[in-house]
């Protein structure tokens, strides 16, 4: 054996490259060979052969009993009518069951042979990442090892507290379950939730007041998510916010609401401070303008407004506002003095003009990307003048999306020497231009390295002729010089 095969660093480096072998099967088997090789071998090798599970069954073939029913190849129902197993064979199984890492659990078939497994025994001790996408948790408890760092749950059910996930994996820092209608508001998932102190990502349905006010203790949190996607036709659930106290959340960076309601959204804005928040997030099925001002005004009254990095709001569906019933969110938006990207991808009615736009890029000079997509709007109010106007005040800015009035043309691209030369991207544009090559002209003069998209239509067309056109005649300056 060569010397540097006794070095550990070595030897794990090396059995990790033959972990990472594209066919499983020649994996394992290669790591099978060197397992039996030698003893310096075997530990390593052992390791990284059961380090990734998705199944119990390669645990349950170690025992004697029950290797003839699952080798070759088990049937679906193998394990009907087998006895749990015995002291001896539960020692089999936690003989190799420690080096497990991470598992992902779709099938609970073969769970009930583990009811022999005294009800406190952790069964995967070292267990670090756990994905468990079936319904019932009634044998969760076997899979919390008190070195869990990553938990996936996908449907949250009543014996879920019984389990006591923060008490028993109190290492635990990434948590994301899923759960739909009224088990979102039931009591575990607020118990659940409360036994965690260590959590540094949580994703979770809507909590109840008693839930939300423990995570702003929880000094480690940085990453937040509310999901609520509701598939029953009922909407997402109603929190009980007259029960809500306040709270700072010292710690949190990123905080997302989706699909959560928007009432609620906005009232926990407003009993929490948000000192170090860098990103915010809001996915809605349906958003109005009526509803959305109030979110925003909410938002910048959470301490916030000199950390704020990115705000990003959307919506899926399209809403009917009354008509004539614009909505000028920007000024609220205007407190947010670190903004460096700002999406709004809303179909309700907001007013964007030159002015608007002006007073935007004046007052957020840290934007690098400004997404601002309504697509219910019949004529743009953003002339190329009052664009061009508000990008002098803007260097850094290099994506853009705001629609643009190309059938009114405002500006001389001959009578200015303005470039802006740091937009990449550029886009929308709804409305067919009069003179698609003027509008390119334009762009190609004062906006050299842009990018549009395909839906400038013609415009883009022109805009290539005119792009291919310059490089060939740089081509041909270079070679006669």
């Amino acid at each position: 054996m060569h010397q540097a095969l006794l070095v550990p660093e070595v030897l794990l480096h090396v059995f990790a490259g033959v972990k990472q072998i594209w066919e499983p099967t020649l994996s394992q088997r290669s790591l099978t060979a060197l397992a039996t090789t030698c003893k310096t071998f075997y530990g390593p090798a052992m390791d990284l052969l059961w380090a990734d599970m998705n199944s119990l069954l390669p645990l349950l073939g170690c025992v004697t009993r029950l290797h003839p029913l699952i080798y070759p190849r088990a049937q679906r129902s193998w394990s009907r009518g087998i006895e749990p197993l015995s002291e001896l064979e539960r020692r089999q199984v936690l003989r190799h069951s420690g080096r497990v890492r991470s598992m992902y659990i779709s099938s609970d078939d073969e769970f009930y042979l583990l009811n022999a497994f005294p009800f406190d025994t952790c069964v995967f001790p070292n267990l670090l990442s756990l994905s468990w996408v079936i319904v019932s948790t009634r044998y969760l408890r076997f899979f919390l090892s008190p070195s869990l760092r990553t938990c996936y749950i996908a449907i949250v059910q009543p014996d879920l507290a019984r389990s006591s996930i923060g008490v028993r994996c109190p290492a635990l820092e990434d948590l994301d379950i899923v759960t739909m209608g009224v088990m979102a508001r039931a009591p575990h998932l607020s118990e659940t939730i409360r036994s965690c102190k260590t959590l540094v990502r949580l994703q979770c349905p809507p909590l109840d007041s008693a839930a939300w006010k423990h995570l702003s203790t929880v000094s480690t949190l940085l990453d937040l998510t509310m999901y609520q996607e509701d598939f029953s036709g009922t909407g997402p659930s109603k929190l009980d916010t007259h029960n809500l106290s306040f709270a700072t959340f010292l710690s949190v960076t990123t905080l997302r609401f989706c699909y959560t309601s928007i009432a609620d959204t906005t009232a926990i804005l407003q009993h929490s401070e948000f000192p170090s928040l860098k990103k915010f997030e809001f996915v809605a099925h349906v958003l109005h303008g009526e509803e959305l001002l109030p979110l925003l005004q909410a938002l910048s009254q959470c301490k916030s407004c000199n950390t704020l990095e990115n705000i990003t709001i959307s919506d899926d569906e399209e809403v009917q506002e009354p008509p004539g019933n614009l909505f000028a969110v920007t000024g609220v938006l205007l407190c947010f003095s670190q903004l460096r990207t700002l999406s709004l991808r809303v179909h309700c009615s907001i007013n964007l003009d030159n002015f608007l736009l002006l007073e935007a890029l004046s007052s957020l000079p840290q934007l690098r990307r400004l997404l601002f997509y309504n697509p219910c709007c019949q004529s743009p109010q953003v002339t190329f003048g009052g664009l061009f106007a508000a990008l002098r005040q803007c260097p850094h800015l290099h994506t853009l999306l705001v629609d643009v009035d190309v059938v009114n043309i405002d500006i001389d691209p001959k009578a200015e020497s303005f470039q802006h030369t740091s937009l990449k991207n550029l886009g929308i544009c709804t409305s067919p231009a009069a003179d698609p090559e003027a509008v390119a002209r334009i762009i190609f003069a004062m906006l050299p390295n842009v990018h549009l998209t395909d839906t400038w239509g013609d415009i883009n067309t022109h805009h290539k002729i005119l792009k291919d056109s310059s490089s060939l005649q740089g081509e041909d300056t270079s070679e006669a010089a």
